[in-house]
């Protein structure tokens, strides 16, 4: 899982401040859906749903509907993941292409569950669900936090995660799958016996509160098991500060020109940047997405291992694992800028339970000599 420059734009490093488990907080995580711009969203949605029943008027209701509240429900689970323990704002996080995407997903699910139950009967349709209760929640994480549908649908991603988090996601699934069904159990009753539209509205605000839980859920289970994952948050919310600084000129500079497709102008702004001086951890990050968007695997090896120096030269060891892990997957025999950052690489990884990682570090550091390389042009 890679983060995304698509972050909101008072962001900044301010550093990651744990929570505590999901299951050590659940009273937070009950009351999750309804603060903020959840409470405004199962409100505004739920009178929407009201009017499903309204000729013409349901129809645009309803495809709305199917748009908005996964969208919602994704950024809710990206924000969760990052850290930030305020919801999100509506529309800003998660681009419509991830939305379609599960969409899309879910109906093929469907779809092979309805032939495997007319053309095989028997267990299949049973271990169909189980694989679809079990996968679906890791391709919502991975379309929500990077929007990579190739790796949100690959098998071994997911026997990854499952592999490094082991029985805390199973877990998570559970309660997941139990706060759903009994959501919207209670849902469906409540719409038959209340009238048609006060029953309608009562009924989609309970489903939508299950949902965004569940979605919480998710993304504070990445957000605790970041180092496993290899996943860098930007860490949670905090009053917007005065962005005066170098840094923060650029960013608000890079951000217009993304915003205007100017991704070329942005990508050569931010290599000068990169040539001249060490710069924050949200502009490498920008910097690293332009490069992933043009497939220039070169480059993010050459930046990888300017921004790794950087790192350890920083103390940020554990910071650098993730940057660590995307380096060795795009080159098994990757190699830093300096001899002598593998071994706080390698010794961060073994005290985070890394072992695959520290073992792929070693083996890189064994079999070839450091390169020395900066940012492509």
């Amino acid at each position: 899982m890679n983060p995304d420059w698509r972050t909101r734009g008072q962001v900044h490093d301010r550093g990651i401040v744990d929570q505590p488990p999901y299951w050590q907080d659940l009273a937070n995580v009950l009351k999750y859906p309804g603060r903020g711009s959840n409470g405004v969203a199962i409100g505004v949605l739920s009178i929407i749903a009201s009017v499903q029943i309204v000729p013409v008027i349901g129809a645009f209701a309803t495809l709305f509907l199917l748009l908005a509240v996964p969208k919602h429900a994704m950024e809710v689970l990206r924000d969760s993941a990052h850290g930030h323990q305020e919801p999100p704002r509506f529309g800003v996080d998660v681009g419509d292409r991830a939305v379609f995407a599960f969409l899309a997903l879910l109906l093929a699910f469907g779809v092979a569950h309805l032939a495997l139950t007319i053309f095989a009967p028997g267990p299949w349709p049973l271990a169909w669900r189980l694989l679809m209760a079990t996968v679906l929640p890791l391709i919502a994480m991975s379309l929500a936090i990077d929007e990579h549908i190739g790796r949100a649908i690959h098998p071994l991603f997911w026997a990854e995660v499952l592999g490094r988090v082991g029985l805390p996601y199973l877990g998570a699934i559970a309660l997941v799958w139990l706060g759903l069904g009994i959501g919207l159990r209670g849902a469906g009753w409540l719409d038959r016996v209340l009238p048609p539209f006060f029953g309608a509205m009562v009924s989609m605000a309970i489903t939508l509160w299950v949902l965004f839980m569940a979605a919480h859920v998710c993304g504070r289970l990445v957000f605790q098991y970041r180092d496993a994952l290899g996943f860098t948050p930007t860490g949670p919310e905090a009053p917007e500060k005065l962005r005066v600084s170098r840094d923060h000129r650029l960013e608000d500079r890079i951000t217009a020109m993304l915003a205007e497709g100017k991704a070329a102008e942005a990508r050569r702004a931010l290599e000068e940047e990169l040539r001249e001086r060490a710069v924050s951890a949200p502009l490498h990050r920008q910097y690293r997405q332009l490069l992933r968007d043009a497939r220039d695997t070169p480059a993010l090896l050459a930046h990888g291992r300017q921004w790794l120096h950087q790192k350890i030269v920083e103390n940020d060891a554990r910071g650098a694992l993730s940057l660590v892990q995307e380096c060795l997957d795009l080159d098994p025999f990757f190699t830093p800028l300096d001899a002598t950052d593998w071994p706080p690489i390698i010794d961060a990884a073994e005290r985070a339970g890394l072992q695959r990682l520290a073992d792929a570090a070693r083996n890189a550091q064994a079999t070839r000599a450091p390169a020395q390389s900066g940012p492509s042009s």
